[in-house]
């Protein structure tokens, strides 16, 4: 068995090298990194959200990747098994070192305001279980078919990225965080609903009027 990075950077680190190389499959990549690889390969799955454009068929299979990822946290696994579209998926390219690059900005920028705190929801068994179904749940929110709503991914995106956060930095505050961000994109997707619905019922009832 390969030795296992020392922390979270050491991997960012090793990775950016071989992304900016001849690349590294996910798969062969979470191997390196033991249980961390959970949130390891859900920051690395998420991150490409966290804007407001959408990504066509990547946004279906990491979706589902990060449903397979959150699933298997939340029951214990020891490791992840992803899809085997994903984990054929080769991290490498210029895509992807940005990607790299800005998950260690986002840990360096996030680390100067988390710390260990409420560390029962991170940690044991069954912080490990609450963060694997707060990753799930973003996964299945982002594979929500609504690719003409703005921030549709960008939302459930967070979620998970906050999760993930929480978990690698040990502060239960960013759970909390992300059951906020989870909260919200469910509010927004009722209001689109909500607002279709409405909408829809006025616009069909005018169009009756004029043909009465």
């Amino acid at each position: 068995m390969s030795e296992e990075p020392d922390s979270l950077d050491l991997a960012l680190d090793d990775c950016l090298q071989h992304a900016a190389g001849e690349g590294i499959l996910l798969g062969d990549m979470l191997g390196r990194l033991g249980r961390s690889s959970f949130c390891f390969a859900s920051l690395l799955l998420a991150v490409p959200f966290v804007q407001p454009f959408s990504l066509g068929p990547l946004t279906m299979m990491c979706g589902l990747a990060l449903i397979a990822v959150g699933w298997q946290m939340g029951t214990g696994r020891e490791r992840p098994a992803l899809p085997a579209a994903a984990a054929r998926l080769r991290i490498h390219g210029k895509g992807w070192c940005a990607v790299l690059r800005f998950c260690k900005r986002l840990l360096a920028f996030c680390r100067k305001f988390t710390r260990p705190r409420f560390k029962s929801w991170v940690s044991g068994p069954r912080g490990d279980r609450f963060i694997g179904w707060l990753i799930l749940t973003g996964g299945a929110l982002i594979v929500v078919p609504a690719a003409n709503l703005p921030l549709n991914n960008t939302l459930p995106a967070l979620m998970v990225v906050f999760a993930c956060i929480g978990w690698l930095e040990r502060d239960g505050l960013m759970t909390i965080i992300s059951v906020a961000w989870g909260v919200t994109t469910l509010l927004y997707f009722a209001a689109v609903i909500v607002t279709v619905f409405f909408f829809g019922t006025q616009v069909s009832a005018w169009i009756a009027g004029i043909f009465k």
